[in-house]
């Protein structure tokens, strides 16, 4: 697997979901049909429908997925030794990169989950609570070494999460290299931050 999926653990479930990234990076879910993952995932449409109710619910799989190593990517890059600013610039670097990767997947990830119904709305808002929560968790971590660090309210968290998505659709759409966000992102969060 490559880009925002970790590497498969094995099994038709890891097949078919490997199936629908490469459906979705292809032309976008809309357009990706159990069909065709049943035909990428070299399975039949009886596997298919043992692991997920319908196409939507292997999409939806799909962004639990991205998300989840999304989310452990960001916690990991954050965490550890060094100034706030070093942990900040490495949890920015972490995502974009990760993001930049797969610019197809992000884009379907980002802009069709919320199309898939009460669900996938649900998902998304959950992602993003998940995520402020992790900002908000890190600023509360560093400022246990470095006080003079401002705490971060869950709503400016939330702000921070929303406006990063939408900055890096807006990059995507403008052909620009997502890794491009690196300054901007990282001194929002520093100047939000620090005193």
């Amino acid at each position: 697997m490559r880009g925002l999926l970790p590497p498969p653990e094995g099994g038709f479930r890891d097949r078919l979901l490997e199936a629908m990234a490469d459906a979705v990076r292809e032309h976008g879910f809309a357009a990706s049909t159990v069909a065709e993952v049943v035909a990428r995932a070299r399975t039949s449409r009886r596997t298919f429908y043992q692991h997920f109710e319908d196409r939507e619910a292997c999409f939806l799989a799909l962004f639990d997925v991205v998300a989840e190593r999304l989310l452990a990517l960001i916690a990991e890059a954050a965490t550890g030794e060094g100034p706030w600013e070093e942990r900040v610039d490495r949890a920015v670097a972490a995502y974009l990169g990760a993001l930049a990767a797969d610019p197809e997947l992000t884009r379907s990830c980002i802009q069709e989950i919320r199309g898939v119904g009460e669900a996938g709305l649900a998902r998304s808002r959950a992602v993003d609570r998940r995520w402020a929560q992790l900002i908000v968790r890190l600023v509360d971590e560093a400022r246990e070494h470095d006080p003079g660090l401002r705490p971060l309210s869950p709503e400016a968290a939330t702000v921070i999460t929303g406006g990063f998505r939408d900055l890096v659709i807006q990059t995507l759409d403008e052909g620009r290299e997502l890794t491009e966000l690196q300054p901007v992102a990282g001194d929002l969060i520093r100047r939000i931050t620090m005193r």
